[in-house]
């Protein structure tokens, strides 16, 4: 790259709005469903880049002609969003519309026999870190487009672009199979365990005997119901609590600390759940994470939010918690979950649900089974997002370096 540009002297700078025409997206109006049916130029919205990346070319809804103002954007222009989510970009290679959050760039004419778009495209990512520290300190965050049109641009030599292209082409799909493979590997570890639990828990062949009874019998345990616990009760020390939805965004099969605290008087008048007690989500937004459960294994008494509640019981606390895991209790929760948006399943239904109990020992047996395959996986979940992160580190390392010029 030095020999192509030595000391960066091949590399002229131009401010953002002297390289590129801004204009702004719309949306046609949603009322006028002749807009809306049977168009067939794409409208690009954040959807898009999270659905198919950075590289575009077709959109989830399209447009009818009738609803374009003036002229389209052209292909091979960036979007980048400048308000809401700021610094999402990606290059569009069609001809297009896009929506009111992003500022779209085209390459003015005298430029285009000079810029690679694809060196564009990954320039852009620097501007996006530029755009991030740019932004209004009004209600409503915007990039101030005043300063984003002086930003500069470097335009170097077409075979320095096309160089820097290559390698992070080569380097972007290096990463990628490298994400494909550590995924479809974490896949295949946890359908392995998941075969396993199911199998040590249904006692098919007869091999150990148990006695089938319900989460609420008398001999077996009860659930207590959370307190009103919300987020704005959290203190930074104090009395360990669980809030429901950390159960199944935060928390594995056990634990013996909590994530956040309550102060002392709060929980005084709080319901807390003791050691060896399960704290189950009894509310999620789909029906995979309700009823999700996560065994106290800590020796203090912790506070228990409302939209949850906790399970006293005389059992192996992580015996119980694998249990709530099995497609065996998931079959049996099916047809008592209620409500529509909120999916629900209340106390007094989930003390229905029959349990296999073999003898403590037994519990114990498979307890110390699917702690070793509890933690495998969950070593290559952690590995697997700390792996990405390594090589997205590195990757953006490389590519920052290739796309620093001196002025």
């Amino acid at each position: 790259m030095q020999e192509l540009c030595p000391e960066g002297v091949a590399v002229e700078w131009k401010a953002v709005n002297e390289v590129f025409d801004l204009r702004n997206g719309y949306t046609p109006s949603k009322a006028n469903l002749e807009y809306w049916i049977a168009g067939d130029i794409p409208w690009f919205r954040m959807e898009d880049l999270r659905t198919n990346g950075n590289v575009l070319n077709d959109a989830v809804q399209h447009v009818h002609k009738t609803g374009i103002k003036g002229k389209l954007f052209s292909a091979n222009s960036i979007i980048m969003a400048t308000t809401a989510t700021i610094g999402e970009h990606a290059l569009v290679t069609v001809d297009y519309m896009s929506n009111q959050r992003f500022t779209n760039f085209t390459v003015k004419d005298e430029f285009r026999e000079l810029l690679d778009m694809k060196f564009v495209y990954y320039y852009f990512f620097i501007l996006d870190e530029h755009a991030k520290q740019s932004v209004n300190t009004s209600s409503f965050p915007s990039v101030q487009m005043n300063e984003l049109k002086k930003w500069s641009f470097p335009i170097p030599p077409l075979a320095v672009q096309d160089e820097i292209v290559r390698i992070l082409d080569t380097f972007t799909e290096l990463t990628a199979e490298l994400t494909a493979e550590l995924t479809a590997e974490l896949t295949a570890r946890k359908k392995q365990y998941n075969y396993y639990r199911d199998q040590l828990l249904s006692f098919d062949d007869g091999a150990v005997e148990v006695e089938w009874k319900t989460l609420g019998d008398d001999s077996v345990g009860k659930f207590i119901r959370g307190s009103g616990l919300q987020k704005k009760d959290f203190t930074e020390t104090g009395v360990g609590c669980i809030h429901y939805g950390q159960i199944y965004t935060y928390y594995g099969t056990y634990v013996d600390k909590t994530k956040t605290f309550v102060s002392e008087e709060f929980a005084k008048k709080a319901r807390k759940a003791k050691h060896g007690d399960l704290v189950i989500a009894t509310t999620s937004e789909n029906d995979k994470d309700v009823c999700k459960a996560v065994a106290w294994l800590g020796d203090e008494e912790i506070a228990v939010s409302s939209d949850a509640c906790f399970y006293t019981h005389n059992l192996n606390p992580k015996y119980v918690a694998y249990f709530f895991q099995t497609e065996q209790f998931q079959k049996q929760k099916r047809p008592f979950i209620t409500g529509t948006k909120v999916r629900r399943v209340n106390a007094t239904d989930m003390a229905k649900i029959k349990i296999p109990i073999p003898p403590l020992a037994e519990q114990a047996r498979i307890v110390a089974i699917l702690d070793k395959f509890d933690t495998l996986t969950n070593s290559i979940i952690e590995g697997l997002p700390r792996e990405i992160a390594l090589r997205k580190q590195q990757y953006e390392y490389y590519r920052d370096k290739l796309l620093t010029f001196k002025k």
